[in-house]
């Protein structure tokens, strides 16, 4: 595109009105006042969000922060289930609570967050992929990526309001970008070969594919671009909208870290003094080690046990204050201040939400911050005295919305592990009453919304009259002492130690909420994505405590190396697990303790499985055989979808299924609007009561 055309196009975004659909003019909450109502699953579908909503993900900045520190820039986003869309603005909010709160730029569509994996470029999973927007060093606008058709590009938006532009024509996809530090110019990369390396893939086609090391099965029936695929790194010149490859020192701000962008680990000298963390190589978590500082005159490293797990420091009047989790399983965040030199550091906050992506601005932090009753929101917190001010909530209509109390349970397993579990009571919770239990895994951080991959919709089940446990699952047993990859796997893998020591802790919290008078013990349901459903796995092969299940992803069985293909094979032959061809007592020992096949006459009770397209096959061994037995099973696949579900109509249709499939197996309802459904569930109970053996622990019970 020529720049005379870029500056045409640049002229008509700018002196058009923002455009969306009808159904995005809600995007930005009005304010107005609804009357309370029970909490469905349309309206957890509909929240608004700011960033990635799964807190299992490292997150980047998700939000900046103008350098004048009065203004910080994010995206929205609002999922729209009747569509299947999304409804997205760039947002720029004033730091200070009543602020303004205007939208600069509308559109784009959702980005999806893809990586490198096991040898595979471009995996995808279905995550969203964090929106970081940068500031111009004048704090007149912002610099953002945004893909409409094609690939994604870089737009700016100005700070008021007054309109937005792309400033790129790429071919690929822009995935990081950085502003000069004199604002003439913004450093950004893509990866060309990859573009290359698809076409001859679609070459390839036109023979046959060669299968090797590029695919995987279970995601997709293409080969992938081979990784690694090195960066292209460009500089575009902002006044005359020219490109070129960037110089050796342009190239360099891509792999700054800052308090501002990616990993903070470093303060930016302040009076000639700064602070970062020593982080130990190898390390699982690069953002956290033992403290230091250099004031300019000496250097100190900080001795007090606090220290050693520390993060994000910043410079307070000469003092460092810095984060670390801790208490019960790290559920907690603290915020220390530390004098270079002193032996011990003061505590000066601590809190059981989730602190998301801190910015220091002044004193102070801007963060975004979420609780387990309480959707994710901006605001500004004083550490000192404990201060907050709510600077942006983009759901201010939730707190119209009925919800279950939620109370925290700690437990410790054989192993010396501990963990915690969060149970929301049901909406209307009469003491003495028993309800039935829905467990949600398998992280508990934060806003307890719908577990990880978000599928199992807590406060909704908690309106329908459920009880839930929302379950964060101890540390990997394999994690002590180890950083290697396929070691930590092999301790994981001897004795199932790790499935073990999840499944006991489970047990461990299942059976508090009994004895607390919560749980019937009778009508307990659990259900899991990814290392949740291999949790629900090995509980329907060893535990007699769960009644009915909802998987989405199934399952483990002896198919493992066909379906995740070559290279991933050999990492799991690396970890432990048999070969295909492996007949040896071992090795049928090993599948009679994981996989359903060689269980499969044992299993009795009702099973859910809603899975991806890209991961339907992974499930059919097991749902195949189940089903030759008349096991109770029943599957449904959702298209278009990774490991991570992200479109809004699939997502309601699995919350909405999931609360039905418990209430029919656990309470005996028959859920409107399903009748083809109910149909086959009826059919499925039916032979589960000519089964042979003991029936299911199922119930009828109100």
């Amino acid at each position: 595109m020529t720049r005379r055309l870029l500056i045409a196009l640049a002229a008509l975004v700018l002196s058009s009105p923002a455009r969306a659909a009808p159904d995005c003019m809600d995007l930005v909450p009005s304010g107005a006042h609804l009357p309370r109502h029970a909490l469905v699953p349309e309206d957890l579908v509909r929240l608004r969000d700011i960033g990635p909503v799964d807190p299992n993900q490292q997150y980047d900045r998700l939000f900046s922060v103008s350098a004048d520190g009065t203004r910080a820039a994010f995206q929205l986003r609002r999922g729209d289930p009747a569509t299947n869309s999304f409804c997205i603005a760039m947002m720029v909010v004033d730091i200070r609570a009543g602020g303004l709160a205007r939208i600069v730029d509308r559109g784009g569509t959702f980005l999806r967050l893809s990586y490198d994996f096991r040898g595979k470029a471009e995996f995808p999973n279905g995550f969203a992929d964090p929106i970081t927007p940068r500031w111009t060093p004048d704090g007149q606008s912002i610099v953002y990526r945004r893909r409409d058709a094609g690939a994604v590009q870089l737009w700016r938006a100005a700070a008021d309001g007054s309109g937005s532009a792309p400033l790129t024509t790429s071919a690929d996809d822009i995935g990081d970008f950085r502003i000069t530090a004199d604002g003439r110019g913004i450093v950004y990369a893509t990866r060309p070969g990859l573009r290359t390396a698809l076409a001859a893939i679609d070459r390839e086609s036109l023979v046959g594919y060669h299968y090797d090391d590029r695919f995987a099965p279970s995601a997709s029936d293409r080969p992938f671009a081979p990784a690694p695929i090195p960066r292209s790194i460009h500089f575009l010149d902002l006044a005359s909208g020219a490109t070129r490859e960037a110089a050796p020192a342009e190239a360099g701000l891509l792999g700054a870290a800052s308090m501002q962008e990616g990993s903070w680990t470093e303060t930016p000298t302040v009076a000639g003094a700064r602070a970062w963390v020593e982080v130990p190589v190898p390390s699982l978590y690069p953002t956290r080690g033992r403290l230091h500082a250099d004031t300019g005159a000496r250097t100190f490293a900080c001795d007090a046990p606090e220290c050693a797990d520390a993060s994000f420091p910043w410079w307070v009047h000469g003092r460092v204050r810095f984060m670390r989790r801790e208490g019960w399983a790290n559920a907690a965040t603290a915020i220390y201040e530390w004098t270079p030199g002193a032996s011990r550091v003061r505590r000066l906050y601590a809190t059981d939400d989730f602190l998301l992506s801190c910015v220091p601005t002044g004193p102070g932090l801007t963060c975004l911050r979420e609780g387990a009753s309480q959707p994710r929101r901006l605001e500004r917190l004083d550490p000192a005295n404990g201060r907050r001010e709510i600077l942006f909530d983009p759901n201010p209509e939730f707190v119209r919305l009925t919800l279950g109390r939620v109370e925290r349970l700690r437990v410790r397993n054989s192993f010396r592990l501990d963990a915690f579990a969060d149970l929301v009571l049901p909406v209307g919770y009469v003491p003495g009453r028993r309800y039935p239990l829905v467990v949600v895994q398998y992280t508990s951080r934060g806003f307890l919304r719908g577990g990880t991959g978000d599928e199992y919709p807590i406060q909704a089940f908690a309106n329908r009259g459920f009880a839930v446990l929302s379950f964060n699952r101890p540390p990997l047993v394999g994690l002590k002492g180890h950083t290697d990859f396929i070691k930590m796997e092999q301790v994981n893998l001897k004795g199932f130690a790790d499935r073990r020591s999840v499944l006991e802790t489970l047990e461990a919290a299942v059976r508090e909420a009994i004895a607390r008078g919560v749980a019937d013990p009778g009508r307990i349901g659990i259900t899991g994505l990814s290392d949740g459903s291999s949790t629900a796995g090995f509980a329907l092969l060893h535990s007699k405590l769960f009644s009915a299940y909802a998987m989405s992803s199934c399952c483990w069985d002896t198919n493992l190396a066909m379906r995740v293909g070559p290279s991933a094979a050999r990492e799991f032959y690396a970890m432990g697990y048999p070969r295909t061809t492996d007949d040896a007592p071992e090795a049928r020992k090993f599948w009679q303790e994981i996989a359903i096949s060689p269980n499969a006459r044992q299993v009795r009770a009702p099973i859910l499985v809603q899975v991806a397209d890209t991961e339907a096959l992974s499930a059919l061994q097991s749902y195949t055989v189940l089903r030759e037995l008349n096991r109770p099973i029943d599957m449904f696949v959702f298209p278009g979808e990774g490991h991570v579900k992200w479109q809004p109509a699939h997502r309601l249709a699995v919350y909405t299924r999931s609360i039905d499939w418990f209430d029919y197996w656990l309470n005996g309802a028959k859920p409107a609007g399903r009748a083809s459904e109910l149909a086959h569930w009826d059919a499925l109970r039916r032979e589960m009561e000519v089964m042979p053996g003991a029936p299911a622990k199922t119930s009828a019970r109100p």
